[in-house]
């Protein structure tokens, strides 16, 4: 790799054993496809989890709805107060960490998403089965 830019004068000056190992992988076509597949393979991972966890969220949604309107009343309020609770702090402009500092900015809100549906997790299992009575 020629260092030609300032990002390369400072990933070899201040990383040199990651510019040996950006050269390698640029000089290798086996190392390189390698990468690509670990990195393909750990996209599809991510974003399956982050699609399961999207589709629980509507689930909680709707619950919170259906507690609402008095229509779904197996639930403790303390989940109830839970959901409301993170809900309210994921459209809330305030955050530990601001929305636009890049990949930690959404990282507050997905550990609470996580939070959430683990301790209301029997809830919305429990809501998904009653929804299939309806």
């Amino acid at each position: 790799m020629k260092a030609d830019s300032v990002l390369d004068k400072f990933v070899g000056k201040y990383y040199p054993e990651t510019l040996l190992r950006i050269q390698e992988l640029m000089a290798s076509n086996a190392l390189l496809e390698k990468l690509l597949k670990q990195v393909y393979s750990k996209l599809d991972t991510t974003v399956q989890k982050y699609a399961d966890h999207f589709e629980r969220i509507k689930v909680v949604l709707r619950m919170v709805e259906a507690w609402r309107t008095k229509a779904y009343s197996a639930i403790s309020k303390s989940s109830i107060a839970i959901s409301i609770l993170v809900l309210l702090y994921i459209v809330s402009p305030i955050d530990i960490f601001p929305d636009f500092i890049p990949i930690i900015g959404g990282l507050d809100d997905v550990l609470l998403i996580g939070f959430l549906l683990k301790i209301i997790d029997k809830e919305i299992e429990k809501f998904v089965e009653w929804e299939k009575g309806q």
